[in-house]
This record gives structure tokens, sequence and C-alpha cells, in this order.
């Protein structure tokens, strides 16, 4: 499971495991519940739906071929964070999630989310780079500090590592957020009939600002 990393009142910063996959899918399908871009992909039966995406995402991609941080308050995940390892942000984790997302999407929404996923693979730096897949914390708890103590957490690992940070925001409400741990607006991604996206680097040793 790894060394738990206290980050004060109680909360606490680990690597997932397998046994924490449905707490992670269920925690971050509560994080999205009101985002743009997962509306989008799911306009009907969005909370089964993105349970079931963030499920196929942290079993079969991030745990085996990337890194998957929880932060932990009072035994309960209410965070989560899905990282992708610079020179695997695309590869055989992806590969493996392509049958269970066809299956998710279906007939009737895969001819609209797939241009709009290979578009933004257009926009992905083609230099080694861990990518910040998915950053979400329990609604219920905001304001302890979960997504805070997640991201710094990931951003020291990727700079004991000397390499960039790279993610997609859906909301352009995040950018100030984001900005503020040294991230740059890269493009911004319009996806068909829905939602920009903005692409964003951060690059290695960039200092917090208050």
């Amino acid at each position: 499971m790894g060394r738990a990393e206290e980050r004060g009142d109680g909360l606490s910063i680990r690597a997932a495991g397998r046994r924490d996959v449905t707490a992670v899918s269920r925690v971050l399908a509560r994080a999205f519940e009101k985002d743009p871009f997962v509306a989008w992909m799911f306009p009907e039966d969005l909370g089964r739906r993105a349970r079931r995406l963030y499920a196929i995402e942290a079993g079969f991609e991030y745990l085996p071929y990337g890194l998957v941080d929880v932060a932990v308050l009072d035994d309960r995940v209410v965070g989560a964070a899905l990282w992708g390892r610079p020179g695997l942000s695309t590869g055989p984790g992806a590969l493996r999630c392509l049958p269970h997302l066809a299956a998710l999407f279906g007939a009737d929404r895969l001819p609209t989310v797939l241009p709009g996923m290979m578009s933004l693979a257009g926009h992905t730096p083609r230099t080694p780079h861990w990518y910040l897949a998915e950053l979400g914390t329990d609604p219920d708890v905001r304001g302890v500090g979960a997504g805070v103590g997640l991201l710094r957490h990931g951003l020291e690992r990727a700079d004991l590592h000397g390499a960039p940070v790279f993610l997609e925001s859906s909301s352009a409400q995040n950018l100030p957020f984001y900005a503020r741990f040294g991230f740059r607006v890269l493009a911004e991604v319009p996806m068909p009939d829905g939602p920009t996206l903005h692409t964003m680097l951060r690059e290695p040793g960039t200092e917090e600002k208050d």
C-alpha cells in the first residue's frame, strides 16, 4: 500500500492498492458529478457510468502502469489522483482500457467521444512527462486540504525525477488553482458539441505561489 504521509489534521496521503479501486471510483465520480466534460461524455446515467469509468482507469491503466494516490481522513478515502509515469502516459494500460471504454460509451456516444479524445491526444507533449489524469476530492470534505495535499505530493515526486507535469482541465475556474502551482496553459481544445478543455504544463522545480 505504500508509506502514508501525514499532512496535518488527520489527513494522510498514501499510494493506493487494488482494494482501493472501488473507493477511488466513488470519490472521483462524486468529485466530478457537475463537471462539464463528464456530463458531455455521459449525458445519461452519469453517476453509474462515471463510477465505472474511474474504476476502469484506476484498475486497468494507472494501478498497473502508473500511480494512484489517495487522501485518507478518518480511515476514509476522501480524494484520489491518477498519475501516468513519464514514457507511459499512453501505452499498455490505455490499450487494456479500450474494450471496456468502448462498451461503457456504447454505440450512441462513441462516435462523438472518440474524436474528442483523439483531439486531446494530439495536444499531449512528446517529451517524457508525468500526466495528472484525474485529481478529485469528495465535495463533503472540501476545505481540509485533500486536493492540495494530493497535488503537492505528486509534484514533489515529479520534481525528484526532474520531469514536467501535464494535465487537462475541463473547467476554466480551476485554472487559477493550477497556476498557483506553476502550471501554464498550452492550448484550448474544444470537444465536438461539448466543452473546451485547457491543456497545462508545469516545468520541474517551479515554486508554488502564495
